[in-house]
């Protein structure tokens, strides 16, 4: 195979394991922005920040989160999804939450900084190692898959000598993917990012059923989205291919042009 092709080759294969490997965080719950009280019945209009918005009535779904109940006592709006509930008031304020295996509930407007001992919790929780371990191995696997079917898709010939190289290559990037080296980052982001509340909740999440089921099921989405990912990343490489080459071609033209007006 030629250097190039491999360079790209592992390019793909690396962005491929990366975006697939990420590990997923439950759903923000989406905003309050109104209600609407029409012949003693009542419509709440919710909004993902930045996204779509609509009007949904007490049983209905609004992006994966199920309208539960309204209280008239305290004002607020209950929405719940994969065990997990939350309640809103308008101006998109959250009042509480709460989860399964959660403790007590947040003050309104709780924005405590977090710590790394926070996100490190959150992370246990997650059973992080192991997750990860699991995923990058997952992966790995099919990055070395790619490589392969990218070279055979070049007509490059595949000797034993090659795929060993190649071996070695996936093994070289992947060794600085480890689970050790990335709960470290990803710690320092989460505490970063997140709330202490928010980290708070995000472990009681991961400490219920519905979390536990996403940690053990996190290799087989990050496979599924690997498989995706792999035939669109196939289809750029001739593109990619011929950009290098047009680009190769101009740098050459360049070079020559002031050879060529000497000249004359």
């Amino acid at each position: 195979m030629k250097t190039p092709r491999l360079f790209a080759a592992l390019f793909l294969s690396a962005a491929c394991a990366m975006l697939a490997s990420a590990p997923a965080a439950p759903t923000s719950p989406p905003e309050l922005r109104g209600m609407l009280t029409a012949g003693g019945a009542r419509r709440f209009a919710l909004a993902v920040p930045g996204g779509m918005q609509a009007w949904v009535s007490v049983g209905e779904t609004f992006e994966g989160w199920t309208v539960a109940d309204y209280d008239a006592t305290a004002d607020t709006l209950l929405l719940s999804k994969d065990g997990r509930q939350v309640a809103l008031g308008l101006s998109s304020s959250v009042l509480g939450t709460s989860a399964p295996a959660g403790g007590g509930t947040m003050a309104a407007g709780s924005s405590t900084k977090a710590s790394l001992a926070d996100a490190e919790e959150v992370l246990n929780k997650m059973r992080f190692e192991q997750m990860m371990g699991r995923v990058l191995e997952q992966q790995k696997k099919s990055a070395a898959a790619l490589v392969r079917q990218i070279a055979a898709q070049a007509g490059a010939e595949q000797t034993d000598e090659g795929a060993a190289f190649q071996g070695r290559m996936l093994d070289m990037m992947f060794a600085e993917l480890n689970a050790e080296a990335l709960r470290g980052d990803l710690a320092r982001a989460y505490s970063e990012v997140f709330t202490k509340e928010e980290l708070q909740n995000l472990a009681s999440f991961y400490a219920s059923p519905a979390g536990q089921a996403m940690v053990d099921k996190q290799p087989e989405v990050s496979q599924k989205i690997s498989d995706a990912m792999t035939p669109r990343l196939m289809a750029t490489l001739p593109k990619v291919q011929q950009m290098a080459k047009d680009y190769a071609a101009e740098q050459a033209a360049k070079k020559t042009a002031p050879t060529q007006a000497a000249a004359k």
